[in-house]
């Protein structure tokens, strides 16, 4: 079996995700694809990865909107919301999710954390 190329290695070092389809076109090609094959491979990769984003970005969307739609009802839906739904993210959730939130719920967050959220 031939050595891998160093391209291939800097990719599959990079993305681990991706080893798993490069072994599946090394078991088709019966050893080494090449970068050239790896490389066509890791763009319908991507291709997957993108159309998976923009699938999740909608149902993003939905989830941020419903949320605010439930903070306008009143005082009583705020703290449901900041209580049974921004408590239950982390830290690091909530700071990915806040562009996302709509403006009722981004007051909540900085109702609840006056900081750089």
């Amino acid at each position: 079996m031939s050595e891998i190329e160093p391209e291939v290695v800097t990719v599959l070092e990079a993305v681990p995700e991706f080893a798993a389809r490069y072994l599946a076109l090394v078991e088709e090609a019966d050893g080494d694809p090449g970068a050239a094959a790896a490389l066509t491979e890791l763009a319908d990769y991507v291709a997957e990865v993108l159309a998976s984003l923009e699938r999740q970005r909608a149902v993003l969307v939905r989830c941020s909107l419903a949320i605010d739609t439930v903070v306008a009802t009143g005082p009583d839906a705020e703290e449901l919301v900041a209580w049974a739904f921004l408590d239950s993210l982390s830290p690091d959730h909530l700071r990915v999710l806040v562009p996302w939130l709509g403006p009722r719920t981004k007051a909540l967050v900085r109702e609840l954390d006056p900081g750089p959220a």
